[in-house]
């Protein structure tokens, strides 16, 4: 694999929900989340998280899959993180991890840096913290936040945690109603990537209540939207913009028609400053059908699409990852989930990728597929390429067949009523 050593090929993957993905050059990077393995003494197969120094990286050049070994500072194994990149840095926070020495699992507000040149991993420890008075000077444990990088910072918005007692200016701690001592916020905090320190921004307009399961994604050179997520009072489907320049919210916003409310989806930049919303668990407990592109400009609007086999598209927990093919196309990649509905004690597991392209397709691809189909040895100067082609629609083909996905059963790590 180009630019990357020490690696091994990997012919199938595990299915997994609750893990993070993330392009960088020409690579996926895959980092985290549970599947399903058999318990060690008897045959019982039981939930088994991924070792955090495991990173499975899926080359975009030739469609395959390798493992590598990291090293350095890596997290605990776990689920619920957060994650964002820049440059060639994959930055990880947050998440319930799990602490194999007292066999427990904990919240955590730790921040990682995975350098995917040299593949090491750096904890990344505030040198000092910028706070007002009688507030908190970092942010508390919690999984099921989301984060954005912008102006050599990292954002994190809300989560689901322990109970705060102190919270920042404007923003509110709401516990379960079944448990007073665990609940969802709706913090905001920033950590400045050249001072090594956090800050707890204060915002003007009316801040997103509570929640957790959301997505916060980049929409512009200098704003990132909110959308959706697990509230106390259930999933919504609300809107918001975040501009950094003002430190302003808008919203919520309404629109003439819009998705249903749903927890645990994507939202995905495309090349267009525009938002795919894939997947995501409705109000009922299923995964949801529909695909939505947001525009915001010259004001938000949703737009229903079909863009991939709805089958395919609909999982709760997976990744979407874009990958910039030209300035009018997007390829877009979608891993792992459930398609069911991931309360109920069976429910499968993705395990195989999709792939598909928003925009113009270019001509080379358009070219690329007719010649998988007609008339290939006429052309043995593309027979590399002509045979990624054909690994990619095998594996669409494999990805739109409901039978290739493995059942398994959920018994020792239920999603959590943050979800």
């Amino acid at each position: 694999m180009t630019g990357i050593s020490n690696t091994s090929k990997v012919s199938i993957l595990n299915g997994r929900m609750s893990h993070m993905s993330a392009i960088v050059g020409s690579n996926m990077f895959m980092i985290g989340g549970y599947y399903k393995g058999n318990n060690k003494g008897n045959n019982k197969e039981r939930d088994v998280n991924v070792d955090m120094s495991d990173v499975n990286i899926y080359s975009l050049r030739d469609a395959t899959w390798s493992k590598v070994k990291t090293k350095g500072d890596i997290p605990n194994k776990g689920s619920g993180m957060c994650m964002t990149t820049h440059k060639q840095f994959i930055y990880a926070f947050g998440g319930l991890t799990i602490n194999e020495a007292a066999s427990t699992r904990e919240f955590s507000n730790k921040l990682y840096e995975l350098n995917t040149e040299t593949l090491e991993w750096r904890r990344l420890r505030p040198d000092h913290v910028v706070r007002q008075r009688d507030e908190p000077d970092r942010p508390s444990i919690r999984d099921k936040a989301a984060m954005v990088h912008y102006n050599n910072a990292l954002w994190v918005f809300a989560g689901w945690g322990t109970r705060i007692d102190i919270t920042q200016h404007n923003s509110r701690f709401m516990p379960d109603s079944s448990h007073e001592f665990v609940g969802w916020n709706n913090e905001l905090w920033r950590f400045d990537l050249g001072t090594m320190s956090w800050s707890a921004p204060r915002c003007s307009g009316v801040t997103p209540s509570p929640r957790a399961a959301h997505t916060f994604t980049m929409c512009s050179k200098n704003r990132a939207v909110l959308f959706g997520g697990r509230t106390r009072e259930g999933r919504v489907c609300d809107l918001y913009i975040l501009h950094f320049d003002t430190l302003h919210w808008e919203g919520p916003i309404a629109t003439d028609i819009g998705p249903e409310p749903r927890s645990l989806h994507t939202c995905t930049l495309l090349h267009d400053d525009k938002v795919l919303l894939l997947g995501g668990m409705n109000s009922k407990g299923d995964s949801v059908l529909a695909q939505w592109v947001l525009s915001t400009d010259p004001k938000p609007a949703w737009t229903k699409v079909s863009l991939c086999d709805e089958r395919a598209c609909a999982r709760t927990w997976h990744t979407t990852v874009a990958h910039p093919v030209s300035r009018d196309c997007t390829e877009l990649l979608v891993f792992g989930g459930s398609p069911d509905n991931i309360w109920l004690p069976d429910h499968k597991y993705w395990a195989n990728m999709t792939r598909f392209f928003y925009g113009v397709k270019p001509l080379f691809e358009l070219c690329l597929d007719c010649l998988c189909s007609h008339g290939e040895e006429n052309c043995p100067e593309f027979a590399e390429d002509i045979s990624t082609r054909k690994r990619l629609l095998a594996a669409q083909a494999e990805a739109s067949d409901a039978e290739t996905m493995k059942v398994f059963e959920m018994d020792n790590m239920r999603p959590t009523s943050a979800s």
